[in-house]
């Protein structure tokens, strides 16, 4: 997550009470060692979360440290076991772009949300080829976003300006190593971008598609 997905996330959350909130399940949130790669999480999201009372339950694919529910949303069955965590909202950052049909994901996602539960939903606009394990390019406008999601009323929504790819990475010391494997990791012929866009991201800004989403009561 960019810097500056995160503030606007953490603005949005604040403005909605904390039972309205707990608990909160963070899908495809990573396990803490990924977490800690980027601390401004940590100080931004989760700390004040946690100040305000707020459960977080954090969501993998694979069991790990840090990781307090481990499964597949594209299991019917594990999706059924996630309604018994009783959460109040969702948050789905930087996840639908690395998930062959997002839609089908979207889907199980929004069947999560209970009556008067949240959702936050953040896919890079304009971001680089970044396999993790791989990418699809799915780079969706907010309305595009937004329509993944029928079953839901908007509540806020916007396309966020982050920093730069250089402005990322000098900033981020952890990330180097990322940066250098990412390097040796060749994309598709159908990912590689124009060079002008390329350079946009690299010295002046990267973008991501965020919304704020409500099951009606």
């Amino acid at each position: 997550m960019l810097r500056a997905e995160a503030a606007w996330l953490a603005r949005r959350l604040e403005t909605i009470p904390a039972e309205r909130l707990s608990p909160l399940l963070s899908v495809g949130s990573g396990h803490a060692e990924l977490r800690a790669t980027q601390p401004w999480l940590e100080s931004r999201i989760y700390e004040p979360l946690a100040r305000r009372g707020v459960r977080v339950l954090h969501h993998e694919l694979e069991d790990a440290p840090g990781v307090d529910v481990a499964g597949d949303l594209t299991d019917t069955r594990f999706v059924a076991g996630l309604r018994e965590l009783g959460a109040r909202a969702l948050m789905c950052c930087n996840v639908l772009e690395h998930v062959p049909g997002p839609e089908r994901l979207a889907g199980a996602i929004e069947s999560l949300v209970p009556p008067g539960g949240y959702l936050f939903v953040t896919v890079p606009r304009r971001y680089p080829y970044h396999p993790g394990p791989i990418d699809t390019l799915y780079r969706p406008s907010v309305p595009e976003l937004r329509a993944l999601f029928p079953q839901l009323e908007a509540v806020d929504s916007e396309e966020i300006r982050c920093e730069s790819l250089l402005e990322y990475f000098v900033r981020s010391p952890t990330k180097r190593t990322s940066l250098r494997r990412g390097a040796r990791t060749r994309a598709p012929a159908d990912a590689r971008l124009p060079l002008g866009e390329t350079l946009r991201m690299v010295v002046a800004s990267t973008a991501v598609s965020a919304v704020v989403l409500r099951r009606a009561p």
